[in-house]
């Protein structure tokens, strides 16, 4: 016979089968996420290695093909940069917080990785620029693709006040965003084997997210107006 302490202690031991799976689920997110970066920042030095000796065609500097990266750098650690000085504001005084007050919360130090693996497609872009800059009109590609997943981000930065407020539910607003802009627009059905939870269906459906799915348009529609200028009725049309 179990005593009545022993069976409190066996219950205590016991795993909730649901949150373990949430448990789960937490760490593979977090496992995803800094592989995820790893494999970006690996694809940034190499791109930056072989882009090195890459010589421009028209004898003009090569330095834009840098542009996705100081993109990709902002918006990833700018939120939380806005929200550190928007915290020392409210420290020295300059700056009036709220009735609930401010706290340096963890959403500052977190938020760059999430915010960073959201923004990938700035890594596919600079990637494609140093490996092959001289591929058509690639320049005007990578400013319309850039612009665009920059416009994207703007909401980003007017998150800043919610990572140092010290409401409750502070942290809501951000989760809405982030889910706004990482859900793939795909509103149709799909095969089991394309499950979004898992690694294959990931991969699929990652690029129908909205800002690597707008970078992608834009790309596509800075080719073909490069295209359009440069071919002969194009340069008849403007002569």
């Amino acid at each position: 016979m179990i005593s009545g302490s022993s069976r409190i202690q066996v219950e205590s031991e016991r795993v909730d089968p649901a949150q373990a799976k949430y448990d789960t689920m937490i760490l593979m997110s977090d496992q995803f996420k800094y592989s995820a970066l790893a494999v970006m920042l690996l694809a940034i030095l190499l791109a930056y290695y072989k882009g090195r000796h890459a010589v421009p065609a028209n004898g003009r500097s090569l330095a834009w093909t840098h542009v996705p990266l100081i993109a990709f750098l902002t918006v990833s650690i700018g939120p939380s940069a806005v929200a550190t000085l928007i915290y020392l504001g409210y420290k020295s005084g300059l700056l009036q917080a709220g009735p609930s007050g401010y706290r340096f919360s963890t959403f500052i130090s977190w938020l760059p990785v999430d915010f960073a693996v959201m923004n990938w497609g700035f890594v596919a872009l600079y990637v494609t620029c140093r490996l092959s800059p001289n591929v058509g009109s690639t320049r005007l590609g990578m400013w319309l693709s850039a612009t665009a997943m920059s416009f994207l981000n703007v909401p980003l930065f007017f998150l800043a006040p919610e990572m140092v407020s010290n409401v409750v539910d502070a942290g809501q607003g951000i989760g809405v965003i982030q889910a706004m802009l990482s859900m793939p627009l795909w509103f149709g059905p799909y095969p089991g084997f394309l499950d979004p939870d898992s690694g294959i269906g990931l991969l699929v459906f990652a690029p129908l997210a909205p800002i690597p799915l707008l970078g992608l348009i834009g790309w596509i529609a800075g080719r073909i107006i490069g295209w359009a200028a440069s071919s002969p009725n194009g340069k008849t049309a403007r002569s």
